[in-house]
């Protein structure tokens, strides 16, 4: 069961938006805060969510990196980047095998859920698109 969400955003008042919108949405995910890429891997390595959200600016590691360790140790976890960058652009500059979706901060509350339904989804099934 796809039950637990590990949200990484050092800005508190973003994470707390993404939240209360996701706990709106209905979708049955325990959501898991970290403020930092360090405590972000840490916390993956000890609760094993299914989905992470991610800012790629973080103090100390960048999402980038944290990426990376987290599906090094799990690879089943699905990444989805959150960026202030144009999404395009900054996919050609950081495509990685490791981040399952990018999506612009700008477009989040219409985007995310059909985002994590759809590779929640694709994940169940052992098939990955972005």
């Amino acid at each position: 069961m796809w039950d637990r969400l590990l949200l990484i955003e050092d800005h508190d008042d973003f994470r707390e938006s993404v939240r209360e919108h996701l706990e709106k949405q209905g979708l049955g995910f325990r959501i898991i805060e970290a403020d930092s890429g360090e405590v972000g891997v840490a916390m993956a390595l000890r609760e094993r969510p299914h989905i992470v959200l991610m800012d790629i600016r973080l103090p100390g590691m960048d999402g980038m990196e944290a990426a990376r360790r987290i599906k090094a140790q799990l690879p089943e976890t699905v990444i989805i980047v959150l960026t202030m960058f144009e999404t395009d652009a900054f996919k050609r500059l950081f495509d990685s095998d490791d981040v399952s979706a990018y999506i612009g901060k700008s477009e989040l509350y219409n985007k995310l859920v059909p985002t994590i339904k759809s590779l929640s989804g694709e994940s169940k099934s052992k098939t990955s698109s972005r």
